[in-house]
């Protein structure tokens, strides 16, 4: 039989190999009685924002859809890779397996058993290729209803047959093979011995077939006993989740889409506020379905502070040795970058002093207002602060200097995350903290360059007389301090303080940022958790007393309350500065994403060089503006102010503490506080 011959027999069948789910075949099951048919078992789906199979149906036990285009908290569930679908599709291609069942039999695979030798003279008519042929096509079906399909169509009854076979399934029955569009009958030894079946399976296919010879369906693990759930239930679990104030993640917010809530509550905790707010003249609803519609049905994580693994490290780590080959090149680039990254800071702390100055910088995740213990504050959306701290680095001592212990650094163990500064890690001067609500300003470069503008000056005022090479250091945040708004304010600042000769700014490698500024973090954090014990914050002026309080020996940190007219504009400042910030002056592209080093010198204040790489030893020069456009001149280039007003606060907001102050949640102390913000 061609393959030709055989697509043609099942073209009208092709639709079932197509949608439906195939199932082990009975029959078979009877060769190994302790095989499990697993595939129709009901689970519930695993999603992640990436899926390996996205042709099956995203639906639980419990009757519950979830969206196909919603992203969920739970990984997306990949059927192809399950011990007992891998089973099943050896199973039903023919192959060797191994038995689910505890004994873990070995079943061989499918053969063809020798021809028969019976008055037909079935061997004379199909030779061995066409039968091989057959028996092949055959299995590679893949699928139990196919097959019985193709038995079915073997099957008809003999021109003459036994008189006293009166019921039609007890009938006997010839079988044949088609060759060339002829139909070559052969005896039922040779049938079955050439497709390795039994005899039980075409009893269950006559008995399957009814009066026009249609083969049922199988039905197995296709049962409708499951639990249904009333939709307004599901509505009602939905409205409360969604109910729940969203936090932006500071730290991951440009590479996942994932939602955060507060973490002050477990999933068991938010399912017992549910159930003690909920009518009880309502269904009750169970833990089980509350966490099911929560992980099923949304992306939901619980905010954590920091980010603690690098994602390609990660990768690395978990990924199949041929995976490990295909990251290896840019693994390697990954880690000497990250050793050479903190070299340089090693380096460049060890030359601090005599005009020399390193500092880092970084925005601390958004803390709120108020928050406590009440279950009241947990589900309204509150006020939002922000505090940007700047860390100037003390100076350490020389080591490792030859170029041989240097070497040794950059190619140090990558398994291991001891740093090039080593213990240095918390060793800082003076801490500046600009602190600001979000009526006050936003988190964008229009915030995090007048900060900078600020230290600059004090630091030019600190150090009238001397010239001062200035070394930045942060992450790669493009929308706060990678881009072309903070390089005008940098070329800026170097023009406009006679004192500073040059602007350095160093980025750490993306996943391994770890600096000074995360340690002041740690101890303002630390400092909060402690407050908490004792009562709520209710204001965030009492946030501000908490950092000054912080650091509990040497130099307190400085902090310093921003409001709306400390802002500038910097878009309007870069409008005036520059307009060329994508191509050097050899006419290559600059790639922002793959900067590793900007350098602004007060000699050429329209000018800024960058490295891609802390291998390389020379800077790339892009002039950002040239004579070919009109432009104001340095004199002329002037920075206005980015708000006229407070920033209003968004009604979701001014609902949830109004309703704190109509239910007296909110000490009468504080009242006229939330009440402006409730009024503007």
């Amino acid at each position: 039989m061609s393959p030709r011959t055989l697509q043609m027999m099942l073209a009208p069948i092709n639709s079932i190999k197509e949608g439906a789910v195939e199932n082990s075949d009975p029959d078979l099951s009877d060769d190994d009685p302790t095989f499990q048919d697993l595939s129709s078992r009901s689970t519930q789906p695993r999603s992640s924002s990436s899926s390996k199979d996205a042709s099956i149906p995203e639906t639980s036990n419990c009757n519950v859809l979830i969206p196909a285009s919603r992203k969920t908290r739970k990984r997306q569930r990949n059927p192809a890779t399950w011990k007992q679908n891998i089973t099943k599709a050896l199973r039903n291609t023919g192959k060797p397996y191994t038995s689910m069942s505890k004994s873990r039999k070995e079943v061989p695979a499918r053969r063809m058993r020798n021809p028969c030798t019976c008055r037909l003279k079935c061997f004379d008519q199909i030779d061995e290729a066409r039968r091989t042929e057959i028996f092949e096509s055959f299995w590679n079906l893949g699928s139990v209803e196919l097959r019985r399909i193709f038995i079915k169509s073997c099957m008809m009854e003999p021109k003459y047959k036994y008189s006293n076979a009166q019921k039609p399934r007890s009938a006997n029955i010839a079988f044949y093979f088609t060759i060339n569009n002829k139909k070559n009958r052969v005896c039922k030894t040779y049938f079955i011995n050439t497709l390795d079946i039994t005899d039980r399976q075409i009893r269950t296919i006559r008995n399957k077939s009814n009066d026009i010879g249609i083969v049922a369906e199988d039905l197995r693990g296709k049962h409708t006993n499951r639990k249904k759930i009333d939709e307004m239930i599901v509505k009602d679990i939905e409205d409360h989740i969604n109910g729940i104030p969203r936090i932006e993640s500071h730290y991951l917010r440009a590479s996942t889409s994932r939602e955060f809530i507060e973490g002050g509550k477990t999933v068991k905790q938010l399912w017992r506020d549910f159930t003690e707010d909920r009518d009880p003249n309502k269904p009750k609803v169970d833990y089980w379905l509350y966490n099911q519609v929560f992980n099923n049905n949304f992306n939901i994580g619980f905010f954590q502070p920091k980010k603690d693994r690098c994602d390609l490290c990660s990768e690395y780590e978990m990924a199949t040795m041929q995976h490990k080959k295909e990251l290896k090149e840019k693994y390697d680039t990954h880690l000497k970058e990250k050793n050479l990254s903190r070299l340089e800071k090693q380096k460049d702390r060890e030359s601090i002093g005599q005009g020399n100055v390193c500092t880092v910088y970084d925005l601390q995740a958004v803390m709120q207002c108020p928050v406590g213990e009440s279950s009241s504050f947990y589900y309204i959306s509150k006020l939002n602060c922000l505090n940007f701290t700047i860390s100037e680095l003390a100076r350490t001592s020389k080591k490792n200097t030859n170029k041989e212990q240097n070497e040794n650094i950059v190619q140090q163990n990558p398994e291991e995350d001891t740093t090039a500064e080593g213990k240095t890690v918390g060793a800082y001067g003076d801490v500046f903290n600009y602190f600001w609500d979000e009526t006050q300003g936003k988190r964008g470069a229009n915030e995090i360059g007048p900060c900078i503008l600020d230290y600059l000056g004090k630091l030019s005022e600190k150090f009238p007389d001397t010239q001062l090479n200035i070394v930045f250091y942060s992450d790669n945040c493009c929308g706060q301090n990678k881009n072309k708004f903070i390089a005008c304010l940098y070329s800026y600042a170097i023009s406009h303080f006679p004192n500073i000769a040059s602007i350095t700014h160093k980025f750490l490698i993306r996943g391994h940022t770890q600096n000074e500024g995360d340690n002041v973090h740690s101890l303002i954090e630390k400092e909060i958790k402690r407050n908490l014990k004792s009562g709520p914050i209710y204001t965030s002026h009492q946030y501000v007393t908490l950092i000054k309080t912080a650091k509990k020996t040497g130099n307190p940190f400085k902090v310093l309350e921003l409001t709306y007219d400390f802002f500038e504009d910097l878009k309007s400042l870069q409008d005036q500065w520059g307009y060329n910030f994508n191509e050097d002056d050899e006419r290559k592209p600059v790639s922002w994403n793959d900067i590793k080093v900007l350098q602004f010198l007060k000699d050429e204040p329209f000018v800024f060089f960058y490295k891609s790489s802390y291998a390389q030893e020379e800077f790339m020069r892009v002039s950002m503006r040239n004579k070919r456009r009109k432009m104001p001149s340095l004199e002329e280039v002037s920075i206005r102010k980015a708000f006229t007003n407070k920033i209003p606060l968004g009604v979701n907001k001014k609902k949830g503490l109004a309703e704190l102050l109509r239910k007296s949640l909110i000490p009468p102390f504080y009242m006229d506080y939330y009440k402006s913000l409730i009024e503007d």
